[in-house]
């Protein structure tokens, strides 16, 4: 045991047996956060796990833990609820580090916006509104996998934690009292379910791709698919292979030699990467679309008519969000409104998003608005 602060035992975890055992000892409902970095490697690094169970706080060291089965399958368990506070990062890292995808999570951070207004609330300011404790928030970007961690990096671990299973209790009290426990089953479902982004999707997020022509788009997906490959298998940032900027400028290239790369990338990115460049890019025009399947066109940005309706729409959600004393982002962000107004206007009907307890609150309104879609 570490130290025993107040009426919290905390205890160091860096063995094998010794998770074995903690894991053992832990209710049914824990809170767990995560310490990593992510600065040089396109994967975290971990650095620290942190689980409270009751009063204890249990620190996992990930430096020296080989065998992590009893975490994963504590964490695949159903009747185990993990509590935890803005989980999509710490759900990435437990994938890539521990295969592991938790089946029952209560996201402090998002329950907390079906109570109140507030959509991204920290840790330690939810801590505030519903306990009343003060927490130091110090040590987010300190070097996590050094050792031994310092006294203040300890307690910041104890504290990200100790917390989380009391405000879940408040939290959840409060949306059932609302009636409102079904609209964030659903969208918790949703939330806490980790989808690794694949390589052939991400042109899809490079600016301004919408511009090209078919056979160019078609060109960036298999720019942008190998220099996604490349990242996850060396390890570093995606950026540090080739920008999104220059995969755009050889997407158009109608031929792409070493005198482009070397007019376009710095000298030692050409040399590493310049002839798997050149590689990909014969390939892609080997296998162009053809006419009969070409790619799928990225949406345009929506004209005036149509963002006009947006605004419109996204009105009426901040006003429904305000009347239940919800989260405006919630109901209205406005990707999700704007991918509502694309879909009516391909479908005849609300996107999915907008369906379930959203559409009783939304759908007359939004249907006013919609109809006839106008996409000038």
């Amino acid at each position: 045991m570490l130290c025993r602060e107040e009426e919290t035992s905390v205890y160091w975890i860096d063995s094998d047996t010794q998770l074995a055992k903690a894991v053992a000892s832990w209710e049914n409902q824990i809170g767990l956060d995560t310490e990593f970095i992510r600065t040089d490697t396109f994967y975290p690094l971990a650095g620290l796990y942190q689980v409270a169970s009751g009063n204890d706080v249990f620190l996992l060291d990930p430096l020296v833990i080989e065998s992590w089965q009893p975490l994963v399958d504590y964490l695949h368990n159903p009747d185990h609820l993990v509590v935890m506070h803005a989980c999509q990062e710490d759900l990435e890292l437990m994938f890539h580090h521990l295969g592991a995808r938790p089946a029952n999570i209560f996201d402090t951070q998002f329950a907390n916006a079906f109570v109140s207004e507030d959509f991204s609330l920290s840790y330690a300011n939810l801590a505030r509104n519903l306990v009343q404790v003060d927490l130091e928030k110090q040590q987010t970007r300190s070097n996590w996998l050094k050792r031994p961690l310092s006294e203040e990096q300890l307690a910041y671990a104890v504290d990200d934690v100790t917390l989380l299973v009391p405000m879940f209790k408040i939290i959840n009290e409060r949306i059932a009292e609302l009636g409102r426990s079904e609209w964030f089953a659903r969208d918790m479902s949703l939330r806490g379910q980790y989808m690794e982004p694949q390589p052939s999707e991400y042109y899809r997020q490079v600016k301004r791709a919408w511009q090209l022509k078919p056979e160019q788009l078609s060109m960036l997906q298999a720019l942008c698919q190998w220099r996604e490959n490349a990242a996850r298998q060396f390890d570093i940032p995606r950026n540090r292979v080739v920008w999104d900027d220059h995969l755009m400028t050889f997407a158009i290239a109608p031929e792409l030699d070493n005198n482009v790369l070397q007019n376009t990338l710095p000298s030692q990115i050409a040399k590493r990467h310049g002839q798997a460049l050149i590689a990909c890019h014969r390939k892609a025009q080997a296998n162009k679309p053809q006419a009969s399947k070409p790619i799928e066109q990225l949406d345009k940005p929506l004209g005036p008519g149509a963002s006009a309706k947006v605004k419109a729409l996204r009105e009426v959600a901040v006003a429904a969000a305000k009347k239940l004393v919800i989260a405006p982002e919630l109901l209205a962000r406005k990707k999700d409104v704007e991918a509502c107004f694309r879909d009516y206007a391909k479908n005849n009907k609300l996107s999915e998003h907008y369906m379930g307890w959203r559409r009783i609150l939304l759908e007359q309104e939004f249907l006013q608005i919609l109809e006839p879609v106008n996409d000038n």
